[in-house]
């Protein structure tokens, strides 16, 4: 997965320009260029550049043109809660939780953090 890539379908498929989408985003264009490069971005990057494009951070975080099983979107979704410091789920492992746990987690931080993270329909 290619977290640079979807970033660089989403400008595309709007018409935007990497100047434009930096304009959004607050960056320059050399910033939007290296990001468009990147495999990962940190949780906070992503949203700004998620909110600038008009997309759910699950747009971001699946396979191209493949929808996840569900089990693998909630683990990703979970993975991002995880990264999160200010939410404090880091310490402790994914395999403490069953998927309906980390589901319910993954829905309290996308009401907390007034994000979304799972694929539409699932939430």
């Amino acid at each position: 997965m290619q977290i640079g890539r979807r970033i660089r379908e989403a400008r595309e498929g709007l018409g935007l320009t990497q100047e434009d989408l930096a304009a959004r985003v607050g960056v320059g264009q050399r910033a939007v260029s290296y990001v468009e490069r990147q495999v990962w971005l940190s949780r906070r990057s992503l949203e700004r550049y998620a909110a600038a494009l008009g997309k759910p951070l699950s747009f971001f975080l699946r396979e191209e043109g493949v929808l996840e099983p569900e089990e693998q979107a909630v683990e990703r979704a979970f993975e991002v809660v995880r990264r999160d410091p200010d939410f404090g789920f880091g310490a402790r492992s994914s395999a403490d939780f069953d998927l309906a746990a980390k589901k319910e987690i993954v829905r309290l931080y996308q009401r907390a953090k007034a994000v979304r993270l799972l694929p539409e329909g699932m939430e």
